[in-house]
């Protein structure tokens, strides 16, 4: 039973616009790049390791700081320091790696959709997908996860060419193992893992068992054992056993057996990080599954409905000649295999199910595609009900962006990020409401999407800033307008900021616990500096050798009496709101080391 193929030709009306949305993607994930806040830890990592291998020529052993860094295969650091040879060692060029392949997976996405969809639903895929929080936030980050999700999800493409289309030969098989490779080279094992699992279990259900001979397996073993061997091989020869320890012990048996306890983590990920679209992706599979209000009312996990569950997807099966019973499979599995092989893992990090966010994004673009034919739909419940939980999901956004501006208001004088994304947000909502009610539904869609990928670019690139998550910001600029090469830092009970100084600074950042410890850093010869909060500095460490060269403002916190609550509440807008801040300070040897005798 063979899937419908589709057409493969592209007008160039078509590759135009879906040349333009992809430019407007790539500016809207580099807006203010270097300006979003590093939360990741794992930032610091590839920011700094990448450097290293450009400053010493070690392009075979990644180095943090003195430490050799064993945590993650090499490729990840080769683009990074590329960008960094080519655009300049900076915060910006470490996370455009990201950007750029955050931006490819966009038109990737289209055609993957226009192959086991139709062209309307690859049209609406493109366009949520980059209004995915998981896919948004991991495109501005310089961390693994993006890039290693583009060459899964081009695995996953070539492996379903070569089944949607029997004169390929093997060609597309190749390819599919190339990327999967290649993604080895990225991050690990997911890469070969993810797409095999899904893949296998879609044939498994929609095939027969037999087209896994299809697949070249053999030339597949051998595709990616000339990618991934060459680079652990070598590693082998130069760090012997403490090479092969770290690879069998931290990033194997540790990541498989641990004590964390079972939980239902990745299911709420699911929805969180894909809202408002995860909203729609319920209601996407409660009309395809056609659960009743009865059975809503029973709890989902019950014996009963679970079995109306099972029972819908056996007659999916036995239905597989319609495309979009084919393509709802395929996409579905997608979602399902890395949400229930992270449950099974015990690993709670909420960036693993941006694997699944593509197909996500597809399965909502297939539903908003099926209402689109009959536009009455979109007056029914299984709409009506996402889309008005996403407005209110906007306004509550709006609520806090204008809480947000009245607490910093008198500090930064209405900020003009936050008065922009306010505006935009609103204008939006007020145009949403207005194509709905004139029945305008495909620019509605488009509406939605374009208010999400404008409300995470700007909260991203302007917003976060303004609430000085990360105080280090000035710190660090001073740090490197410094013309002294060598330097180190110390950050004094602020080992929280100590990632975020590495990341934007790209030199080692020292986590300093006691009065003990800080005097020992400060000691050797050279130049150190040392960020610590005011009062400390005040109370403590006046008397050694350091002098002020920088102070900041961190977050600005505020609290409010009864009195204040009634004052505002009849007075708006300003009511006298107690205020208080931490002040920081940056402080620098002068080099007398006998001040500290």
């Amino acid at each position: 039973m063979q899937p419908q193929t589709p057409s493969n030709k592209f007008s160039i009306k078509e590759c135009l616009q879906l040349g333009i949305f992809t430019l407007f993607c790539f500016i809207a994930f580099t807006y203010n790049l270097s300006e979003v806040p590093p939360y990741h830890a794992d930032e610091n990592f590839y920011v700094t390791t990448s450097r290293n291998m450009v400053e010493s020529g070690d392009y075979i052993t990644p180095v943090y700081h003195d430490e050799k860094r064993f945590a993650k295969p090499i490729l990840f650091y080769w683009l990074v320091a590329t960008s960094y040879k080519t655009f300049g060692i900076n915060l910006y060029s470490a996370r455009l790696v990201s950007a750029i392949f955050g931006t490819l997976c966009v038109p990737l996405v289209y055609i993957i959709a226009r192959r086991i969809f139709d062209k309307q639903t690859a049209i609406i895929s493109a366009v949520l997908l980059p209004g995915c929080y998981l896919h948004s936030q991991l495109s501005r980050w310089a961390i693994t996860d993006m890039t290693l999700n583009f060459f899964i999800l081009s695995a996953i493409y070539f492996f379903i060419s070569g089944l949607y289309n029997t004169s390929s030969k093997g060609t597309p098989y190749y390819l599919a193992y190339i990327c999967m490779g290649i993604g080895f080279m990225i991050k690990g094992p997911l890469a070969i893992i993810i797409p095999t699992f899904v893949i296998g279990v879609f044939i498994l259900t929609a095939y027969d068992w037999k087209k896994f001979y299809q697949l070249r397996l053999g030339y597949g073993i051998v595709i990616l054992t000339a990618i991934i061997f060459p680079w652990f091989y070598k590693m082998l020869a130069l760090h012997g056993d403490e090479f092969k320890n770290h690879i069998l012990g931290a990033e194997l048996r540790d990541r498989v057996i641990h004590n964390t306890p079972f939980s239902f983590y990745y299911f709420w990920v699911t929805i969180r990080y894909n809202l408002p679209w995860s909203l729609f992706f319920i209601s996407a599979l409660i009309v395809k599954f056609k659960i009743t209000s009865t059975s809503l009312e029973k709890k989902i996990f019950k014996r009963d409905v679970f079995l109306s569950f099972t029972k819908k997807l056996k007659t999916l099966y036995l239905e597989m000649s319609p495309k979009d019973n084919q393509a709802f499979l395929l996409t579905i599995f997608w979602v399902i295999v890395p949400l229930i092989l992270f449950t099974l893992f015990r690993i709670e990090h909420s960036r693993y199910m941006l694997v699944a966010t593509p197909a996500i994004a597809m399965i909502v673009a297939h539903f908003l595609s099926q209402l689109l034919i009959s536009p009455d739909k979109f007056h029914h419940k299984s709409f009506k009900i996402p889309f008005y939980l996403t407005i209110i999901f906007y306004i509550f956004i709006l609520g806090l962006i204008g809480i947000g501006t009245f607490i910093l208001h008198p500090i930064y004088s209405a900020p003009f990020g936050l008065i922009t994304l306010y505006i935009l947000v609103l204008a939006g909502l007020i145009l949403l409401l207005l194509l709905y009610k004139c029945r305008k539904y495909f620019p509605m869609i488009v509406t939605m999407s374009i208010i999400q990928i404008t409300t995470l670019t700007l909260i991203n690139g302007n917003t976060l800033s303004l609430f000085n998550r990360y105080p280090m910001k000035s710190f660090a600029n001073k740090i490197l307008s410094d013309s002294q090469t060598k330097k180190r830092i110390g950050l004094y009970k602020l080992g929280n900021h100590r990632a975020r100084m590495g990341v934007m600074t790209a030199l080692p950042s020292i986590d300093l616990k006691n009065p003990e410890e800080l005097k020992l850093f400060i000691k050797p010869r050279g130049i150190a500096y040392v960020v610590m909060r005011e009062v400390d500095w005040k109370n403590e460490f006046y008397n050694l050798p350091m002098s002020i060269k920088a102070t900041d403002t961190g977050w600005m916190k505020s609290r409010a009496n009864k009195e204040v609550i009634r004052s505002f509440l009849n007075n708006l807008p300003n009511p006298n709101l107690v205020e208080y801040s931490e002040n920081y300070v940056l402080l620098k040897t002068v080099g007398k080391e006998e001040l500290l005798n």
